[in-house]
């Protein structure tokens, strides 16, 4: 009886022992599969592996890594969850678990784990990175930057991803910091001569630079990229009217854009703009408010369609639009300027110095300008 006891738990222990060899036998051929990119397949290894050891947790791992990496995030979670329970804690598995709350948008859960995997590994740099892209995905430019550049400190091998440097730079322009942007934006433009979006912010950024020649040879590549986009068309527009203050050159390039697209907002706001310059501003009108028809929120549209009620004596109509732009953003100095010169046209001293006041509430150097035209009434 003893001996067919003992015969009966040696062949349990030998079928447990095979069976874990398979499993392993699993596991290393999928770490092969994903050490040569095919994912798939490897995942279907790590699946065979998990089948015969439900509590292979590097297994576990290595299937939520694949998951991730076919975007298949909510699976990957449940996979990395298991990894988590049977297996120690390590600073990867946080962070394969951070990403995929992330691209599941589950930001607090994604927050949490991407800040447990810097409690045990604190130069961990993916976390930094995806921080980083975080911020930017929210406009938080300046958490951006903070991020992206610990992701670079901690970085242990040249960074060769393309986005990666035209968030960075996209950041920067946003922050005006044109310098910084354009060294980042080059970085992208080296791994990747493709991009569309690059070549716009390189163009963006040369000119807020004042490089002019440069930002239209920039914008010129954009249109040859993709000559069905406006946005080329529209950056050399403003080089025109911004820099070279050539309206007629820079309405040339809008209409261009307008054949694209004839209710394009930024440019019936630049046709707009460049009547008003030109002081026909009859013609600014219907532009303008094609302008703010595709974006309501428009502001600096709502100033210049103000401005061309005003000179054309439409005064109830540019009050509107004035207004309408200090409710769309409360510490606009441009939208009082004109709208005091306008209350001063008609006389009406008490609208006049009411603006002066908030203008002088701003610190804005348009008070002594307008100030002794409203002492004058």
């Amino acid at each position: 009886m003893k001996n067919t006891i003992a015969i009966f738990l040696l062949s349990i222990c030998l079928a447990a022992g095979a069976q874990a060899q398979d499993a392993l036998s699993y596991y290393n051929q999928g770490i092969k599969l994903k050490e040569s990119t095919k994912t798939a397949e490897a995942l279907a290894q790590f699946r065979k592996a998990i089948a015969l050891n439900p509590k292979y947790s590097e297994a576990l791992y290595q299937a939520g890594w694949c998951q991730n990496d076919l975007k298949e995030y909510s699976s990957a979670i449940t996979y990395l969850q298991k990894a988590r329970q049977f297996g120690p804690a390590m600073p990867k598995l946080f962070f394969e678990l951070g990403y995929a709350f992330e691209k599941t948008g589950k930001t607090d859960s994604a927050l949490y784990y991407y800040g447990k995997c810097l409690e045990m590994n604190p130069g961990y740099s993916l976390v930094y990175k995806q921080l980083g892209t975080m911020a930017y995905m929210k406009d938080d430019y300046n958490t951006a930057i903070t991020n992206y550049n610990k992701y670079e400190e901690n970085a242990k091998a040249e960074i060769k991803d393309y986005m990666y440097w035209y968030r960075k730079g996209f950041s920067y322009n946003a922050l005006k910091d044109y310098t910084n942007a354009n060294t980042a934006l080059l970085k992208s433009l080296g791994l990747n001569k493709e991009y569309l979006n690059t070549y716009l912010e390189l163009g963006f950024a040369a000119s807020k630079r004042k490089l002019d020649d440069e930002a239209i040879g920039y914008f010129r590549t954009g249109m040859n990229l993709d000559p069905k986009s406006h946005i080329p068309l529209n950056g050399i527009a403003e080089v025109y009217r911004d820099n070279k203050k050539d309206c007629d050159e820079a309405m040339n390039w809008y209409r261009k854009s307008l054949q694209l697209n004839p209710t394009e907002r930024k440019a019936c706001y630049g046709m707009g703009y460049c009547f008003n310059s030109k002081e026909q501003f009859a013609n600014a009108i219907g532009y303008l408010k094609t302008a703010i028809e595709n974006e309501p929120s428009y502001t600096a549209a709502y100033i210049e369609l103000g401005y061309a009620y005003y000179r054309t004596d439409k005064f109830t109509d540019a009050e509107t639009c004035f207004n309408k732009a200090i409710e769309l953003s409360p510490k606009n100095e441009n939208a009082r300027y004109y709208a005091c010169l306008m209350y001063v046209k008609q006389k009406n001293k008490a609208k006049a110095q009411r603006m002066v006041d908030e203008l002088k509430a701003l610190s804005s150097k348009h008070v002594t300008t307008l100030q002794p035209k409203v002492n004058g009434l």
